[in-house]
């Protein structure tokens, strides 16, 4: 699902940003290599309790000692086998400390294990809303082998061992949100949630373009609140006519817009507005750490370029009876000037930070620049096609892909990391 549709299915919380004040910078620090596509040039601004990476160069050109298979080790799926063995709407996976795979199929409400070849092992979990049954399931974490599932129709966690099955329940304070969209799980057990949309919480609202505000709260293991990491930049969005009624007063998410991006990995939180190529970094506490940045050359958005993305909307509806309501929805609605810097945030086991690049429409970008736990740009990736990550292990991509007839399978592909010295 594109980013656009995932906020337009997720209206639900904002609230207003806070600002922050930046101390007078006490000391700056130069890390610069050759900026001959070896290794990037890194500026690190320090000032008090915070440090500001600027990544002045081009990622390396070698990958800088990053790489993964071609081929995948594992593919977990089929068309016609046995029912577990098909996968609808899997809404995350995580492979375990024995080797076995996790995976949650939300299209059945179950949570599916598999051994390490693939063969199907047991499956937890069916639809409804007592204990040990799910609505709209999501993994939003682990903690060792345990696996946090949030079931968002009714606010809560399920905490589920592959061996011992549903071990406890925690509803989720309404402190922490309405919406519960997550961004992962700290070291310690917390989970964060936020980046939803709620019209509710906007203070003003103008004919033409408006931009949201959305908040990430963490909340304890026993659902209670933890961490407000405070209030944020949300979407983007368009008001033709505030005064009138009907669809043209609704707001409307526009085309290529800007919105908010997070992802927890044990030790931070990495949120963006998408504004420009800034990534601000939070430990579990709530303190702001570190800042990222990146050299951007904005790339100007086309009338091409929209009716491309109008056109992938409608495919993706899979009913030719509203394409024209989509096309003349969309076809009112203005394009920005150029497109966002990136377009989604993932984490992995070590700290590292990944950033794929924008996915302009008819194209398939699977290009991530990755940074270590200090802000430093040190390598880069290209994913495989028809595939999204879900978790990325020290020597792994654990994700979801897809063949030519959308049909689903959960892979995991080799990683291969720099060796140190």
């Amino acid at each position: 699902m594109s980013s656009q549709l995932q906020w337009i299915t997720s209206i639900s919380h904002l609230s207003i940003p806070s600002l922050q004040t930046m101390a007078v910078f006490v000391s700056l620090t130069f890390a610069c290599t050759p900026d001959d596509g070896s290794a990037p040039n890194v500026v690190r601004r320090d000032s008090a309790n915070l440090v500001i990476v600027e990544n002045l160069g081009s990622p390396p050109r070698d990958g800088g000692g990053w790489a993964v298979s071609e081929a995948p080790q594992l593919s977990i799926g089929s068309v016609e086998g046995e029912e577990p063995l098909q996968l609808y709407g899997v809404a995350g996976a995580h492979r375990l400390s024995d080797g076995r795979i996790a995976v949650v199929n939300a299209g059945s409400r179950e949570v599916r294990i598999f051994a390490p070849d693939g063969t199907h092992l047991v499956s937890y979990g069916r639809p409804g809303a007592g204990p040990e049954e799910f609505e709209a399931p999501v993994l939003c974490g682990t903690v060792d082998d345990t696996l946090l599932v949030v079931d968002r129709a009714h606010h809560r966690i399920s905490y589920l061992h592959p061996d011992l099955g549903f071990v406890r329940l925690a509803r989720v304070s309404d402190e922490v949100g309405g919406y519960l969209n997550p961004a992962g799980t700290f070291g310690n057990g917390e989970t964060v949630f936020g980046g939803a949309f709620d019209m509710r919480r906007i203070e003003e609202v103008q004919n033409g373009m408006n931009r949201g505000h959305t908040f990430y709260r963490s909340s304890k293991p026993d659902g209670s609140m933890a961490t407000d990491f405070g209030d944020k930049l949300g979407a983007e969005f368009y008001i033709k006519d505030l005064e009138g009624s009907g669809q043209d007063s609704n707001p409307a998410l526009i085309p290529f817009a800007k919105g908010p991006l997070a992802t927890a990995s044990p030790g931070y939180l990495f949120f963006s507005d998408m504004d420009t190529w800034e990534i601000e970094v939070y430990r579990p506490s709530g303190e702001m750490v570190r800042i990222i940045r990146s050299r951007w050359d904005p790339i100007p958005v086309t009338p091409e370029d929209g009716e491309l993305y109008v056109e992938n909307v409608v495919a993706e509806m899979n009913d030719p009876s509203q394409a024209p309501q989509i096309r003349q929805y969309f076809g009112n609605l203005p394009l920005p000037d150029h497109f966002p810097p990136f377009s989604n945030l993932m984490s992995d086991v070590e700290d590292h930070l990944w950033v794929q690049d924008y996915q302009r429409p008819g194209e398939e970008n699977r290009a991530w620049t990755i940074f270590d736990e200090e802000g430093s740009m040190v390598g880069r990736v290209v994913l495989p096609e028809n595939f999204n990550p879900f978790e990325i292990g020290e020597d792994y991509i654990l994700g979801v892909g897809w063949d030519e007839m959308d049909v689903e399978y959960v892979r995991m592909y080799g990683l291969v990391r720099p060796r140190e010295g």
